[in-house]
């Protein structure tokens, strides 16, 4: 994770609430006489999903949590046929239906509440929805606990994170994120952060690009050392693919460091727009693509 998002789907929290109590109730009333020796799977289902309803409605990091504890200990009890029970509570929490284009409340409607233009795993992709008559997109939806491994998250809002296809099918794929624990960009701060070096002293950077640019990348790395960030570090390839980007980073450090000598030369007279000559803003850096290696470029600059 590179970006934070917490205050992502604060627009689209009362609609999804309703829409998925609205599943659970109707669920409820179409099931609660079903009976028969060969329902066992489908009745263990429809007691937990009560049991867990409120956790699945929830915000809360601890109540998921929670909730994948008890799904863990109910499927346990079918050992073997665990399968069973996974595909009952499936049933419920119905991800390919909620994908599926129409009206309504769907994956369409949640992603066009996103306020997240960028994929905040890794920051270098866009992650917005386009709806036209010629044509369709939007981000696809990561689910961090994983949906096939944890079908009763399938639906829950705080579990599905707008993100680009290479970091959620390519890079995080099948990979259990509660045994393994990463940074959440719905729930986490922050805590990644990016540095130009050529293996030298700070000082000899500038140097470092006027004479061998190709020795010069991109890393990133953890501001407080964490498990979870170096998790994310390593899941998402963050310092594999931000080395590629060292033309990028360059042109910015270079670009940032011309505009402040050119303000500080008494014989200009005429204004410097910081914005629109770097084209980037750094109060608004999670907007751009990039943007976060940008901003700390910006920052290192100007300590």
């Amino acid at each position: 994770m590179i970006l934070s998002i917490i205050e992502n789907w604060s627009e689209a929290e009362t609609q999804h609430k309703h829409y998925l109590s609205d599943l659970l109730k109707k669920y409820y009333e179409a099931t609660h006489d079903f009976i028969g020796p060969q329902s066992v799977a489908k009745v263990a289902a429809y007691y937990f999903v009560q049991q867990i309803e409120p956790l699945v409605l929830s915000h809360d990091r601890k109540s998921f949590l929670l909730s994948i504890d008890l799904y863990n200990k109910a499927k346990a009890v079918f050992g073997k046929n665990g399968a069973q029970f996974a595909d009952a509570v499936e049933e419920v929490f119905n991800y390919k239906r909620f994908t599926a284009k129409g009206s309504g409340w769907n994956a369409y409607a949640l992603c066009r509440k996103s306020k997240a233009r960028i994929c905040p795993y890794c920051n270098h992709a866009y992650a917005f929805t386009v709806q036209s008559d010629s044509g369709d997109f939007r981000p696809t939806l990561d689910h961090f606990y994983y949906k096939d491994m944890y079908p009763h998250l399938a639906l829950s809002l705080y579990n599905l994170v707008p993100s680009c296809s290479s970091c959620n099918s390519s890079l995080k794929g099948q990979k259990d994120f509660f045994k393994e624990s990463h940074l959440n960009p719905l729930f986490d701060e922050e805590n990644i952060q990016f540095y130009l070096t050529a293996d030298g002293a700070p000082s000899e950077l500038g140097e470092a690009i006027q004479s061998r640019r190709d020795d010069v990348v991109v890393k990133a790395k953890a501001i407080r050392v964490c498990p979870d960030s170096e998790s994310s570090l390593h899941t998402f390839v963050i310092n594999e693919r931000y080395e590629t980007l060292s033309v990028e980073a360059i042109e910015f450090y270079l670009a940032k460091k011309n505009y402040d000598e050119a303000i500080l030369n008494t014989q200009l007279n005429f204004l410097l727009d910081e914005t629109t000559l770097l084209r980037f803003d750094r109060a608004g850096y999670s907007k751009y693509v990039l943007g976060k290696m940008y901003a700390d470029i910006y920052d290192a600059l100007s300590s």
